[in-house]
């Protein structure tokens, strides 16, 4: 805007209306939206075209409040928010706020209420989230490695095709004990430097255990069980020093498997804050909380508070691009 334009556009503010004037005062005092703005970043700095990987890039302008970058090779054009979990996402404006009710572990429609959406919408745009953080684990577990197996009970919640009577939540299983068709079985593996991995199992099988685990741990490494004999296939196969722990709690002072059991604890307590979750929804949830766990041990800068730390942490992991 050149200035002649610029004098224009003063003088007719002279004839706004209070409401009018109160409107532009806002707009103009509004703040950048700091999830954009980080997309935005990310993608300079990234410096590459996502459709033809060309270094030729520049900004286009804004769409909506997204930054819009043009490529000088492919002549095609994308949006900051291209490749993230808040691609075709709208109400941008509202995206910081729902974060923050998630984090104080509030409810689908108590979130929805909150920020002024529908339940359906809360519905998504928290799966939307939980879907980028639900493989982000560490690549290798190494060192004295913990594992364990827990339990949830099984839940159909939200289906409309039930093979069973319906039931509700917190009744007792059909019988005693474990088994295939009441319990859910997770796999969780955790070594000394707070490196997680966990997955849902079919059955506790050594074939499962070294199908999801395998890959993981590196080799000649330490296992700490509780002596399940499914974890005999993957100490064979990588050449694992298992110690089993029975009756005693730690042998020689180091060996035990408290840290896990303590991320059990956690995760249970946590998990029943949730008011019931579906079994076929529980690998996002598993990886939700497992990224509010890897927080902790993260480093921020002393300027921020335990909330800003956290809403931080979690923008970092939520806001990663496909590139």
């Amino acid at each position: 805007m050149n200035r002649q334009q610029f004098q224009k556009l003063i003088k007719q503010a002279a004839k706004l209306d209070p409401v009018q004037k109160q409107k532009l005062v806002q707009t103009l005092t509004l703040q950048e939206n700091p999830i954009l703005e980080r997309l935005a970043k990310e993608c300079i700095s990234h410096g590459k075209c996502i459709h033809c990987e060309s270094e030729r890039l520049r900004k286009y302008g804004k769409s909506n409040g997204r930054q819009r970058f043009y490529c000088n090779h492919c002549k095609k054009t994308f949006v900051c928010t291209r490749g993230s979990a808040y691609f075709y996402q709208h109400k941008a404006d509202d995206w910081q706020a729902y974060l923050e009710h998630m984090l104080d572990q509030d409810s689908i429609r108590v979130c929805a209420k909150k920020v002024g959406i529908s339940s359906v919408t809360s519905f998504n745009w928290r799966h939307r989230y939980m879907n980028a953080a639900e493989n982000t684990f560490e690549d290798r577990l190494e060192g004295i490695i913990e594992a364990d197996e827990t339990y949830f009970r099984e839940s159909k919640k939200g289906d409309k095709h039930l093979n069973r009577p319906a039931r509700k939540r917190g009744t007792k299983a059909s019988t005693k004990g474990l088994n295939n068709t009441d319990w859910v079985a997770v796999l969780t593996a955790m070594d000394r430097n707070h490196h997680e991995f966990d997955h849902v199992l079919k059955q506790v099988t050594g074939d499962e255990i070294e199908m999801y685990l395998g890959s993981k741990i590196v080799d000649e490494s330490i296992l700490c069980t509780d002596g399940q004999p499914a974890y005999h296939r993957i100490c064979e196969n990588h050449h694992l020093h298992h110690v089993v722990l029975t009756n005693a709690r730690t042998k020689e002072g180091v060996f035990h498997i408290q840290n896990i059991n303590n991320y059990h604890s956690q995760l249970k307590q946590w998990y029943l804050k949730m008011h019931g979750v579906a079994s076929k929804y529980l690998p996002k949830y598993l990886g939700w909380f497992r990224m509010l766990a890897w927080h902790k041990y993260q480093v921020f800068s002393e300027n921020l508070n335990e909330q800003e730390k956290l809403l931080e942490f979690k923008l970092l992991q939520i806001q990663q691009h496909n590139f």
